[in-house]
C-alpha cells in the first residue's frame, strides 16, 4: 500500500512537472501570454494604445513571435507600409474616376506619388530598425508623416475638398504610432 501511495505521489509530481514544462513551450498559453504582454506593454507606452494594438494585430503571427520592441517596431512599419500601399491604390482608383484634364485628377495623381513614396520610405525605415539604426529610421518616418498632409494640403490650396482626407488622417496616425515605437528603442 505504501509503495502504491509513493508511486501515485511520484506520478502526480511527474505529471505536474510535465504540465509546468509544457506551459513554457512555444505556442502554449504561457508563452502566448508572455508575447501578448510584450505587445500590450509596448503599446501601452504609446499615445494611441488601441491603434498600436490594431496595427500589430494586422500581422498577428509576426507580432506573437516578436521577442523585442525592436521586432514589434519592424512589424508596425511593415503594416503601415501596407496601409500606404492601400492608400496609393485608392488614389489611383480615384484618379481613374476623375475626368481627364481636371485639377482633381492631377492632384490625385500627385497623392498617388506621395503614397507610393510613403510606402517606399516605411520599407526603408523597417530595414533601418532591423539594423538598429533607430535615429535614421525615425528621420525617415518623420519625413513620411508629411506625405498624407501634403496630399490634402494641395486640395485645400485650390479650394477643393480632399477626397482622401480620412485616409490621410489615418495614415498620419499610423505613422505617428510607428514613430513612437521607434522612439522606444
Amino acid at each position: 500500500m505504501a509503495v502504491a501511495r509513493n508511486l501515485s505521489t511520484v506520478l502526480v509530481a511527474a505529471l505536474l512537472c510535465a504540465a509546468v514544462a509544457a506551459s513554457f513551450l512555444p505556442g502554449s498559453s504561457a508563452a502566448a501570454a508572455d508575447t501578448s504582454s510584450l505587445v500590450s506593454r509596448t503599446c501601452r507606452r504609446t499615445l494611441q494604445e488601441r491603434l498600436c494594438l490594431s496595427i500589430l494585430a494586422s500581422d498577428a503571427r509576426r507580432s506573437a513571435a516578436a521577442a523585442t520592441a525592436q521586432e514589434l517596431a519592424a512589424v508596425a512599419l511593415d503594416a503601415v507600409g501596407d496601409a500606404a500601399r492601400d492608400a496609393w491604390k485608392r488614389a489611383i482608383k480615384l484618379t481613374g474616376r476623375a475626368p481627364r484634364g481636371t485639377p482633381e485628377r492631377d492632384l490625385l495623381l500627385q497623392c498617388a506619388v506621395l503614397y507610393f513614396d510613403c510606402r517606399v520610405a516605411t520599407g526603408e525605415a523597417a530595414r533601418k530598425v532591423e539594423a538598429a539604426e533607430y535615429k535614421d529610421a525615425d528621420d525617415v518616418v518623420s519625413v513620411s508623416q508629411g506625405y498624407p498632409e501634403q496630399c490634402d494640403r494641395q486640395f485645400y490650396t485650390r479650394g477643393l475638398a480632399p477626397p482622401m482626407e480620412k485616409t490621410s488622417r489615418e495614415m498620419q496616425d499610423k505613422l505617428g504610432v510607428a514613430r513612437e515605437l521607434i522612439d522606444l528603442l
